[in-house]
């Protein structure tokens, strides 16, 4: 669970995401086959969905954490390798950003609300008219874009969504689907922390969905698209302005 905590400091703390219905599949495709997870001890889903998502190279995570001051999200494709592309939003109006991180070339996009509550005052309007709803690009390495930068690390979301408490008491649920993917749900405890992970039941045992309440602050994160290319369309340069021209 510590992962929810995770998204939300990341993107308040830096300078500066559907719901499907099953269909039926194409005529001639497989169905996927059940993989026998279900029948399984809780702890033995658990640990094998979080295998999974540790192992991935590259996922899809949409991800909402809701506290006092309202919710943040995230909609990430992100791989081991640093490259994301997606979208995070802040709380209170905070607004909101795209990003592409390729290598260590990031580009990020954010709305008036978003630049407003960075940079507060005269001053945000004037940084809204420069940048004009372009794409501002700079290094990954640059201090006014580490904070961005760190939220397309997968390798740490994979560590603290899969790094559970030694207390945490597991109890096994019933079947349920994600956006039309048969899954099964475990339940865990720890003190007044609660956390339901989703586990799909045909194909691999990915974890498809993780929820729960954690030190007051509520949160989901949906996985998907595992190991699948995060995509490697960057901004053209005539709708980006380089962060140096900004300085």
């Amino acid at each position: 669970m510590s992962g929810f905590r995770r998204a939300a400091a990341v993107l308040t703390a830096g300078a500066a995401s559907t719901l499907l219905a099953g269909f039926a599949p194409p005529a001639g495709s497989a169905t996927p086959a059940g993989n026998g997870i279900e029948d399984e001890s809780a702890r033995v889903i658990v640990d094998r969905a979080r295998a999974e998502l540790a192992g991935a190279r590259s996922v899809h995570m949409v991800a909402q954490v809701q506290d006092t001051t309202g919710s943040t999200t995230l909609d990430l494709h992100l791989d081991v390798n640093g490259n994301c592309a997606g979208s995070v939003g802040l709380p209170k109006g905070g607004g909101s950003a795209q990003i592409v991180k390729r290598g260590q070339d990031i580009w990020v996009k954010p709305n008036t609300a978003f630049l407003k509550s960075q940079v507060p005052g005269p001053a945000g309007e004037d940084a809204a008219a420069l940048i004009n709803d372009r794409w501002v690009h700079g290094n990954a390495e640059n201090a006014l874009l580490r904070g961005l930068t760190q939220v397309c690390d997968l390798t740490d979301f994979q560590r603290k969504y899969t790094a559970g408490p030694a207390s945490e008491n597991l109890t096994k649920g019933g079947r349920t689907t994600v956006d039309g993917k048969a899954a099964i749900t475990v339940t865990g405890r720890d003190g007044a922390d609660t956390t339901t992970y989703y586990v799909a039941t045909e194909g691999e045992p990915y974890l498809l969905r993780v929820t729960g309440v954690e030190d007051g602050q509520r949160g989901r994160a949906d996985f998907s698209d595992y190991d699948e290319p995060v995509p490697a369309k960057t901004p053209p340069p005539e709708e980006s302005v380089d962060l140096s021209e900004l300085r």
